[in-house]
């Protein structure tokens, strides 16, 4: 066998040659679309976490890897349980959870962006409670497993 084959074979996965692995994109999508959700600029995310908002844009996009201590800072300023952010990898909808289909949907982000395009902040908050209290009367249910209750 060729050596340089077995070095192929054998070479660690990197960024730089592979991309940002799709698990790293998954959980990305998954802060973004928490953060949407939630109302909050990448900025805000950042201040919330401690940390710059390019490094909320690079984790977002899956370009840096999010530890442990990091992902349950983000669950904690989304107020998500640590697991959300998996949600939908097995390729279900576990917990009503969004899928990666769903994230990248063009009709969810025309939504999610006339949302918060909304200038005066609590009309824009006002519209975000009213699609939480109909997600709760719709049975959704919170990464914890309890209904959701805003």
């Amino acid at each position: 066998m060729n050596p340089s084959s077995v070095r192929t074979r054998n070479r660690q996965r990197t960024i730089m040659v592979d991309g940002p692995h799709p698990i790293d994109i998954h959980v990305g999508a998954r802060i973004r679309a928490q953060r949407i959700v939630c109302g909050l600029t990448q900025s805000d995310l950042a201040k919330r976490v401690g940390i710059s908002f390019q490094s909320v844009q690079k984790y977002e996009q899956g370009e840096n890897r999010v530890s442990a201590s990091r992902l349950y800072e983000f669950a904690e300023a989304l107020g998500v349980a640590p697991q959300h952010f998996f949600d939908g990898l097995d390729g279900g909808k576990a917990n009503g959870a969004m899928s990666d289909a769903d994230i990248g949907d063009s009709e969810l982000q025309r939504h999610l962006l006339a949302v918060m395009a909304i200038e005066d902040e609590r009309l824009r908050r006002l519209v975000i409670q009213l699609l939480h209290v109909l997600s709760e009367l719709g049975g959704a249910k919170t990464g914890r497993g309890q209904v959701a209750t805003y």
